[in-house]
């Protein structure tokens, strides 16, 4: 990455109206909430997932090389998209880690500590990005992958945040409503940042699910949420009991009865993705993609399976699905997939 683009990156939330637009909103609402009394605590409990949520949304769009969608009233819901506030306990993890390297074992291991925590914390940002799963954020083996695709890239991350952390403690003398806006635009910074280091690599095309996997109860609500998560209660009480092909079985005849057969796709692989052991949701993910390639979808069926080999390396489609997939993963330009599939 040329120093101009990490550059551009930086600076990128003061010259994009999408993002500078939100920024200063939030600086003015947190600016308010500190001078605020006990309705600026309410206020800054609202505004603090709106923050973490946008940074993430920003980062996202970065990774796509697309801009930010303009942040609404559901960006203030502590309940709405989850994943997007997982920055918020990794943050608290990572800062208590260092303090209790320092009282317990002195500043040489808090030194220590806090290196590995900015190595981590900005991998797992990008993970999160790209998976939107928290669980897949905090893999060793996620982190390590995605470190070995992006090279030695995302140590300029580090190294900013460092400088931001330099920054930060230098804005605490300057007048409050100034350094409460340095410390929030570097954050702004930080996440544009790790987005723009991993785009080159089109990580985010490679395993992004479209959004139908993606939905909240806002998107599938009433009726249609309420039935498929019976079908999903049923399905679960044949597979707890040891009859797993019982229970897909079950799932994928109410989704030929669906109104929006793609949409339950999806659906269902997402909220089994959720479940205590994955290996569920990788099986239905096979028939996911087998259906997927019989009705045309090679990119969803290549994103299905991009999104399960992260959470089993050794995840493949059916036997019968594999030349359809090694073909549409080399017309595509995938060739580290098609080589995988090969040897499988």
């Amino acid at each position: 990455m040329k120093p101009s683009d990490i550059g551009r990156a930086i600076v990128y939330p003061l010259i994009t109206p999408a993002v500078l637009v939100p920024l200063v909103v939030f600086w003015l609402l947190i600016s308010f909430a500190i001078w605020g009394g006990l309705l600026g605590l309410f206020l800054l409990f609202l505004v603090i997932p709106a923050v973490f949520r946008f940074q993430m949304i920003v980062l996202e769009a970065r990774a796509r090389g697309i801009e930010p969608a303009t942040p609404d009233t559901e960006f203030f819901n502590w309940f709405g998209n989850a994943w997007s506030l997982f920055p918020v306990p990794i943050s608290i993890l990572l800062v208590w880690a260092i303090l209790e390297s320092a009282a317990n074992f002195g500043l040489a291991a808090a030194g220590g500590t806090a290196f590995l925590a900015s190595v981590f914390f900005p991998v797992s940002l990008a993970v999160l990005a790209i998976t939107h799963s928290p669980l897949q954020s905090i893999n060793p083996v996620a982190i390590v992958r995605l470190m070995g695709r992006c090279g030695g890239t995302l140590w300029i991350a580090t190294v900013f945040l460092y400088i931001a952390c330099w920054l930060v403690y230098l804005s605490d003398s300057m007048p409050t409503l100034l350094g409460n806006f340095v410390q929030l635009l570097l954050s702004f910074s930080f996440f544009s940042l790790v987005g723009s280091l991993i785009e080159p690599y089109r990580l985010v095309e490679e395993v992004y699910i479209p959004d139908a996997v993606e939905q909240d109860a806002e998107e599938v609500r009433g009726d249609i949420e309420k039935k498929r998560t019976g079908v999903l209660t049923h399905a679960y009480g044949f597979i707890s009991r040891g009859n797993r092909e019982g229970g897909i079985r079950h799932v994928i005849a109410e989704i030929q009865n669906d109104g929006d057969p793609a949409g339950a796709w999806a659906w269902y692989f997402d909220r089994m993705l959720g479940w205590e052991n994955q290996q569920h949701a990788l099986f239905f993910a096979q028939n996911y993609v087998h259906d997927a390639f019989r009705h045309g979808e090679d990119i969803t069926a290549l994103k299905v399976i991009m999104r399960c080999r992260l959470v089993d390396e050794g995840f493949k489609p059916l036997v019968e699905d594999r030349q359809a997939a090694v073909a549409a993963a080399e017309r595509h330009r995938n060739n580290e997939l098609a080589d995988v599939l090969k040897r499988g």
